[in-house]
This record gives C-alpha cells, structure tokens and sequence, in this order.
C-alpha cells in the first residue's frame, strides 16, 4: 500500500462527492484493500466506526431461528475458508445466516506458519467480518476470540501486526493495527438462538455470571472465562482461563436458559461432541485440518422447531464446497 494523502481518513472529501461505500466493496472481496493506499483502508475502518457507532453490538448476540444458521469456527487468517462459507451461507434460499467464533488474526494460514503467499490473510478476514457485521449485523454475526482480545488479556507471540507492516509497511502499521483493534473489542463475547444454542469462542462464564442480562464489558474474569477457557479433557494450561467439568457445564447451561453449546479454542476435538453429545468444538483454518476428526469444518444449526435432543448438526468440509 502507498502513504496516505494529506486528507485525513474519515473527513468529508472536497467538492461535495459523496464517499465510496466501502463497506459494501469490502463484503464482496476485501481483497479490494489490496495495492490501494493506506488512506483507502483508513476510510474503510472509519466507515466500519460510524456505523458501530450507529448501532453498537451487544454483548451477547440474540440470533432469531426462523433460518438456518452457518458457524465457522477458529478462523486464524483463512480467507478462502471464510469465503466458502459466506457463499454458501448467503446464496441459501433464503439466505441462512453465519456466525464466526472468534480468532479471525494471528498465526497465518494455508498449510505455512508464516505464508509470503498471503501476507495479509488476518486482515482480509477480519476487514470482511467487521464489513459485514457493521452492515448487516442480523445476518453476519461475528465473535470475540482471545485474539481479538489480545490488549486486554495478552496473547503470546501474536503476528497480526507483522501481518499488517508487511501490507501496508512499517511507517502507518501501528496506526492500522491499533484501529482494528478498537474495531474488533467491540465485537460481542457471545450468542444465544432463540431455541437454545448458546455460541462463544472457548468457555463457559464463571460460576455465579450465568445471568447473561447482567453482563458488562469491564467484567474481564468473564471475558477470560469466554474467551480462554476449555472443557477439561481439552484444557492446556497457556496463563488464562480454566477447565471446567460436565458438571459446570450442565449448571452453565441451566442458567443460561439453553441446551447446547457450539465453541471453537482447542483443536483437539474439532468435530466432535463432549459432554452428552451438547457441545461441538469447530476449527474452520487449515491450520488445524488434522486434528480431531479432521477438516476445515462449518456446522449448521437448524430453524427451529429443532432441538438439542433432535440429533447431531450437519458438519460440513469447507474444502468440499465450491
């Protein structure tokens, strides 16, 4: 990308023409931002402020059920992953709806810790997560990760600003970085669907925080339980969150007011259920294609009148569709 221009991003241009929608440019291929200036991309995450600012997203996400709902899980950079399945998503009859669960930068993708191929694969798909959302909040619901939430409870060894001073270079990488950052703090911690599922990136709240009406966003022990934490049979230790039981987890449900429960965080059972069968683990980067039943993986949550105790979700491969 070139330097920015004198006009500051986000101020009205001159002459009276009215802004390109980059939202829109962006939801259809945020490869858009590739090879254009700094100030395009500016623009673009001041466009996506103006309009969260507009309409601030929860802190838990009240998805309907009269639709089908697409979940991808850990993300990690995989562009092509995301793309398969917002096509597969959107061009449904009627278009189903899709959640990501959160970790959508660091680490790179494609098979390569650290691909030359796609330097920029955590900005792509978090600029199209966070277009989307700010546009269409009720169709692409987009999740926190402990990524995301990596400058309030660090990360070790992130690489979405490496990413990013290979994009845009060194001189206005910080300054990008930091607003992305801003923009993907607000992302909501979790989701609920109104027959039952509740969606979060890795754990369930802490005892005696089941009230999810009383959450609020300075409750950081919440967002590490959220973000961090693992079933038992999953848990690492990595200086944050806490293993919890099938017991915990029933009572978290209970108080909740739901019966399943769909995260990502731990590849090791990606694609598989723990628990009685009422909690799936998805990993949606080729990063993780060999762990637990293997692939690149998106599940379907039916419209209602499904329940829990219906049967498995569909897990689909991404690699499998068009």
């Amino acid at each position: 990308m070139k330097k920015a221009g004198a006009r500051q991003p986000g101020e009205p241009r001159t002459g009276g023409s009215r802004s390109p929608d980059l939202l829109q440019e962006v939801m259809q291929d945020p490869l858009a931002l590739e090879g254009r200036p700094v100030s395009f991309l500016l623009d673009f995450l001041a466009q996506v402020d103006r309009a969260l600012r507009r309409h601030p997203p929860p802190l838990v996400a009240r998805i309907p059920s009269d639709r089908p709902v697409q979940v991808v899980g850990d993300l990690h950079g995989d562009y092509v992953a995301l793309s398969r399945a917002l096509r597969y998503a959107r061009q449904r009859h009627p278009p189903h709806r899709l959640v990501a669960l959160g970790d959508y930068i660091d680490r790179g993708t494609r098979s390569q810790p650290d691909p030359p191929s796609l330097p920029g694969g955590s900005l792509w798909v978090s600029a199209c997560l966070l277009a989307w959302t700010s546009r269409e909040p009720g169709e692409v619901v987009a999740l926190q990760g402990n990524h995301e939430s990596a400058r309030q409870i660090p990360v070790p060894g992130p690489s979405f600003l490496r990413e990013i001073r290979r994009t845009v270079g060194r001189g206005d990488s910080l300054t990008v970085y930091q607003r992305f950052m801003d923009l993907l703090e607000r992302l909501p911690w979790a989701a609920r669907t109104s027959h039952g599922v509740f969606l979060a990136h890795g754990g369930i709240p802490p005892p005696g925080r089941g009230d999810w009406t009383q959450w609020k966003r300075q409750d950081l022990v919440l967002l590490e339980g959220l973000v961090w934490s693992d079933p038992e049979v999953d848990y690492q230790d990595r200086g944050a969150g806490f293993p919890y039981t099938r017991k915990e987890f029933d009572a978290s449900l209970r108080e909740l007011g739901c019966d399943f429960m769909i995260k990502g965080h731990a590849p090791d059972h990606s694609g598989r259920y723990l628990f009685g069968d009422r909690l799936l683990t998805l990993h949606s980067s080729d990063l993780f294609q060999t762990f637990g039943r293997g692939g690149v993986l998106m599940a379907e949550i039916p419209a209602d009148p499904w329940k829990a105790r219906a049967g498995p979700l569909v897990v689909r491969d991404l690699r499998e569709l068009p």
